[in-house]
């Protein structure tokens, strides 16, 4: 409205209607730069995914000016949203809380609570990344009340989520834990497997920061069920994969697990810890356990063939009736129960077997050069062409033993071994 014209009237635009050519070239140069600006919107999307940083920036920067052009408050302030992602992206934080900051008012100005929200947590993101925790965590509960005003289940995970994120790195883990804890619980009434999963793998965490490793590894054991019961449905996922889909590290959670019975044949767990772990008639044919951590293990009847357990650690492991017909040089098999085990054309250089029971197991053409045998049973075991060069046998037990020529055997109760 314009004042002051004319004996004090108040005129308005509406009295002076445009011409309907006029008017349709106004509409057609505000259809065009409104579909020029979400072309060039969607083509930063595509530049930021590739990494194009600064090229996204440019083009939401052009599509901002287009907005504005055409007043399009809503689209300006995704605009500025993107902008502010592409700023964190090149760490100008101070540019980035910028455009949040624009984005926040313009949502404000319009009553779009979407983009509000959004704007309070990317503002909050930004803040804890330049550990203003206290005003990141302000940002958050603020997106927060809005998600569960609005009734945004997901918004309210994600909001859960972040402010979890700015407590824990703040150091405030009971704070941590209670969000995670409500983000879970939400998660699993609406069915949100990988919201699920994270919060699992985030309370496991913090439970082990406050050096509560019971309540840890309550949360270990849920997340090896579900592991399970996804494997058991589907069993040609790998698992190893499908473990870290759910939030779970191979290198360290699976010590004291129930796998029983898995097909693992393939399977990277270098140097995994598998301490005290049920692997009984788990297929690991072709794993590598290279330096793997298996003491205490129970390996029964499991199958190892051609797995690669080099420097594996297997002391008091049992591997009663494995397959074990691999590599096992430098192997620690102190102890170990490897009683009617298949090492035949095994190859155990140097590997230690101190103690360890070999009764009935098919050693044949076995390489058992260099190893301890020291104290170790080999009663009744199959010896058939067995290197046994440098071989130690102090109080190792032959009795029953095929294979073992005559001289072989004078030779080896020379060393210390008993036939008897």
């Amino acid at each position: 409205m314009k004042t002051g014209m004319g004996h004090g009237a108040s005129v308005t635009n509406s009295q002076f209607p445009m011409p309907d050519a006029q008017l349709k070239l106004y509409l057609s140069n505000f259809q065009n730069m409104t579909e020029q600006a979400n072309g060039l919107l969607k083509q930063g999307i595509s530049q930021y995914q590739a990494h194009q940083f600064e090229a996204a920036l440019d083009s939401w920067r052009s599509a901002l000016i287009l907005y504005q052009e055409v007043n399009d408050k809503r689209r300006s302030g995704a605009a500025l949203g993107n902008m502010g992602v592409a700023y964190e992206a090149l760490s100008d934080y101070a540019q980035a809380i910028e455009c949040y900051q624009q984005h926040l008012d313009l949502a404000i100005e319009i009553g779009d609570r979407r983009g509000e929200a959004n704007a309070l947590g990317n503002l909050g993101n930004a803040c804890c990344a330049r550990e203003d925790f206290e005003g990141a965590i302000s940002y958050q509960q603020q997106r927060l009340a809005i998600a569960r005003e609005t009734g945004d289940s997901r918004g309210e995970e994600e909001a859960l989520g972040n402010l979890a994120s700015c407590c824990d790195a703040k150091g405030d883990f009971p704070a941590a834990i209670e969000c995670y804890q409500q983000q879970l619980a939400i998660a699993r009434e609406s069915k949100d497997d990988r919201v699920e999963y994270k919060a699992l793998k985030s309370l496991k965490l913090a439970y082990k920061y406050l050096a509560d490793y019971e309540k840890a590894n309550e949360y270990r054991q849920l997340q090896l069920a579900i592991v399970r019961q996804l494997f058991l449905t589907n069993k040609n996922s790998n698992f190893v994969q499908l473990a870290e889909t759910v939030g779970l590290n191979p290198v360290e959670d699976f010590a004291g697990a129930d796998l029983s019975g898995f097909d693992l044949h393939y399977a990277d767990l270098v140097g995994a810890d598998l301490r005290e772990t049920n692997l009984s008639r788990v297929d690991l044919t072709l794993a590598d356990l290279s330096g793997a951590l298996l003491s205490g293990a129970n390996l029964v009847d499991a199958t190892l063939c051609n797995a690669n357990l080099r420097d594996a650690e297997l002391s008091g492991t049992n591997l009663s009736g494995a397959d074990l017909r691999t590599k096992l040089p430098r192997a620690n098999l102190t102890g170990a129960n490897l009683s009617n085990a298949n090492l035949s054309s095994a190859y155990l250089p140097n590997a230690i077997l101190v103690e360890a029971n070999l009764h009935g197991a098919d050693l044949k053409n076995a390489d058992l050069s260099g190893v301890n045998l020291s104290g170790a049973n080999l009663n009744g075991a199959d010896l058939s062409r067995a290197d046994l060069k440098n071989v130690v046998v102090e109080n190792t037990r032959f009795a029953g033993c095929l294979g073992i020529s005559q001289g072989m055997k004078i030779e080896l109760m020379q060393r210390g071994g008993i036939f008897e």
